[in-house]
Formats: structure tokens, sequence, C-alpha cells
């Protein structure tokens, strides 16, 4: 009974620390899947490095995504610091939402110097700001902060150059890429070649701005203006461009002005030129002035034989119908008969509309009298001026006539004077006579 119970007493206990090692089992596992969930939720991105500043890196992604992450609590691997342009890869945990990489946090970021790309081109411009932009392959290309390869003058544009930069550029976008280098590329013809097929000769000489113009940062009106200069300024000309531009240096600096802005004559010897040529005119005028006034009979027979064969057909026919009519020694005269319409103090008009200026013509009828009759009117040819006035029943009388007409009256008026004057003498000697006897 003793050896039943005993028994019995084991096999109780050995059930129980059974149990307790099944139980124990099962806890071990429920705490095991833990270290998987971690490992699950850890992440990485790679991409071109765009800024890092403030503890935030900025990355450009194959995705075409441009991610902030904030490296303040990371760890960092890199041999020479990291650089825009280089590619880095981030070990972060979290996830990214639409760009919000805010609920992330980023555990590692490993660096490496971005693989470098070279292309060869022609330099459009080099801006204030350290953009330059060049043309390769008839496409434009735009670097930014490119001043550490254009830096003392290296490089001009108008020059061929050899651009070697980090990063990618997608089409025409060059974001993205950053100039590790620029240096003169070699073998260079000495016309270089633009965006659009436009050409550049290289030249070196003066030019001065003939009006106002503006300064262009590229050789196009849609450029950047960088300054304007006046008329007369002067320039040196490094460059003619094929699409009507120049390439002039401007404040040190490769600029563009449209050619026709620009002249290679000084305009203030222009100035002086021309004013000497207007008085040289001024003075030729006046000598020739001074030929022409020469009219008088004296003059006349100055007049060389060859001076007189000089005078062309055109002049001779200039001289007009009133100095002919001045060198003539007797004016002619000449009648209009018709019967009178209007007049008055001063002239007086004919039934055919032809109107007298009577004003210091012999009137042989008052105004009165000459109204509804015919008359005679002499005037001189080629004006209206009348000389002598009558009615037409008195046609044939003419200005002697008039004259010796009226130098008769006078001598008769005189005779009959005298006449009375004897008479009247004779009656007072016959009176005298009477009271004698």
């Amino acid at each position: 009974m003793k050896r039943k119970n005993l028994l019995l007493t084991l096999a109780a206990v050995a059930t129980v620390v059974l149990m307790a090692l099944l139980m124990a089992g099962c806890g071990e596992t429920s705490e095991e899947p833990e270290p998987a969930t971690e490992a699950a939720a850890a992440h990485s991105v790679a991409g071109i490095v765009d800024e890092l500043s403030g503890g935030q890196l900025q990355i450009y992604t194959q995705a075409d995504e441009e991610l902030n992450f904030n490296i303040e609590n990371a760890e960092i691997v890199s041999e020479d610091g990291i650089n825009p342009g280089d590619t880095a890869t981030v070990e972060y945990t979290g996830e990214v939402v639409n760009g919000d990489t805010s609920g992330c946090q980023v555990q590692k970021v490993v660096d490496v110097a971005g693989a470098e790309t070279t292309i060869e081109g022609v330099i459009d411009s080099i801006n204030s700001d350290s953009t330059v932009t060049i043309t390769s392959n008839n496409k434009k290309y735009t670097f930014q902060k490119a001043d550490v390869a254009a830096q003392n003058g290296k490089v001009k544009a108008g020059e061929a150059v050899k651009v070697t930069y980090a990063g990618v550029i997608n089409g025409d976008d060059t974001s993205h890429a950053y100039v590790r280098s620029m240096s003169a590329a070699k073998n260079t013809e000495p016309t270089e070649t633009t965006a659009n097929a436009v050409s550049v000769k290289a030249a070196n000489e003066t030019v001065w701005a003939s009006t106002q113009v503006n300064v262009r940062a590229e050789a196009s009106t849609d450029s950047e203006k960088v300054g304007t200069i006046k008329k007369g300024t002067k320039l040196t000309r490094t460059g003619v461009l094929s699409n009507g531009w120049s390439r002039v240096t401007y404040k040190d600096k490769d600029r563009f002005i449209a050619s026709s802005y620009l002249t290679t004559k000084d305009p203030a010897k222009a100035t002086a030129t021309k004013a000497t040529e207007t008085k040289a005119t001024e003075t030729k005028a006046t000598e020739t002035k001074a030929t022409e006034t020469k009219s008088t009979e004296e003059q006349t027979q100055e007049v060389t034989e060859e001076q007189t064969e000089e005078v062309t057909e055109e002049q001779t026919e200039e001289v007009t119908e009133e100095q002919t009519e001045k060198q003539t020694e007797e004016p002619v005269t000449l009648i209009a008969k018709g019967i009178v319409t209007d007049v008055d103090g001063r002239t007086l008009t004919l039934d055919d509309g032809t109107t007298y200026n009577i004003a210091g013509a012999q009137l042989d009828v008052t105004s009165e009298e000459a109204l509804g009759q015919q008359v005679v009117v002499e005037y001189t040819e080629g004006s209206t001026d009348a000389v002598h006035v009558y009615l037409a029943a008195e046609e044939g009388k003419s200005i002697g006539d008039e004259q010796s007409g009226v130098g008769g009256a006078t001598k008769i008026a005189i005779i009959l004077a005298l006449i009375a004057i004897a008479i009247a003498v004779v009656i007072v000697l016959l009176r005298n006579r009477r009271k004698t006897v």
C-alpha cells in the first residue's frame, strides 16, 4: 500500500514538472517575434545629394523625387564629407508618405563621390550669379553655381570648353548636375558654334554706341538686361555673331549688344567732320549765291566766254517773264473793249469777267458814266494795270491825242484871255479919250 502511494506521488510530481516545462517553453516562443518586427521596419533609399544644411539632407532619387531627411542623430559614413553631386544611401525606419519624411528616423547615411561625366560645347554666357550657359550638340545647358570652374577668367563667353560634372542631366534640366571643372577645349576652330547654328567670328576692335542702348547677358532681347550705355560710349568688341549681335567687354565681363547699335567710327571725329563739311557747304552756297546775284550790265560784260558756255540750257529757261520785261526799254500796251459791269475808284470789271486796276490810269469817263457803257481799256502787257480808259465812242484816241487836245484847249483859252484883255484896254482908252474931249 505504502509502495503504491509512493508511486502515485512520484507520478504527480513528474506531471507538475512536465507542465511547468511546457508552460515555460510557450512563454519564450511568444517573445521571439519582436526582433523580427524591428528588422522588417528598416528601409533604405539612394539618390544624388542636392544640399546639406542645418542637419537636413536633400537627395534626388531615381524615382524623380526630392526627399529631405533629418540626419542630426544618424551615423555618417563618408571619406571627404558630403558634397552636392555625391551619391548617398539613407537607411531609416518609418515610412515615407507622398514625399513626407517627418515620420522617418535616419539610422545611417553612406556617402560616396558621384560618378563624373564630361561634355564639350561653347559658352554662351557667364553671369554674375555664377550661372554658366553652354551649347553642346545644338542643345543649351545652364549650370548653376559654376563659379569654381569659371573663376579668374580662365574661360570666357564664346570659347569652346570641356565641362565635367557630377549628378544627372534630364533632357535640358541641369538642376541636379554639379560642375566639377571647366576648361578650354583643345583644337578649337576660330569660328565658334552657338545654339541654332549661330556662329561667332572672333574680333578685337574698338566700337562706339551709335545711340543709347541696352546691354544684355546673352545675345537676345529676351535675355537679362545688365546695363544701359549712352550714345558715344567706347567699348571693345570681342566677337561678331551671325544673328546680328556683338560680344563686347562690359564691366570686365562678356556681354552682348545688337550690332546695329554699334559703330567702328568715333562719333566725336564724325561730328567734327560733319561740322567741317557743313561749313564748306555753306561757304559754297554763299559763293554760288554771290555769283547768281551778278545781274548788272557791267557784271554781265565781265562774264568771260568760257563762263558763258557754262550757263546751261536749264538755267537760261529759268529767266522769268518779269525779268525779260524789265530788260525791255518800252512796255507794250494792249487794248481791251467791253461793257462795264462793275466799277469803283480802284478797279473796273468788263463783261468778259476781267478786272483791271485803274488806280493810276488816265480816266476820260467817270465811274457813274462808265457803268453799263462800252469802254476801251488800254493796259500794260502781262498785267491788268490800266493805262487809259475812255468810252468806245471815242475809240481811236490815244494818250498822245488826249494830251494834244489838252494842249490845244489851253492855247485857245490863252488867246481868248488875251483878246478879252485887249478889248478891256480899248474900252478904257476910249473912255479916257471922251473925257478929254
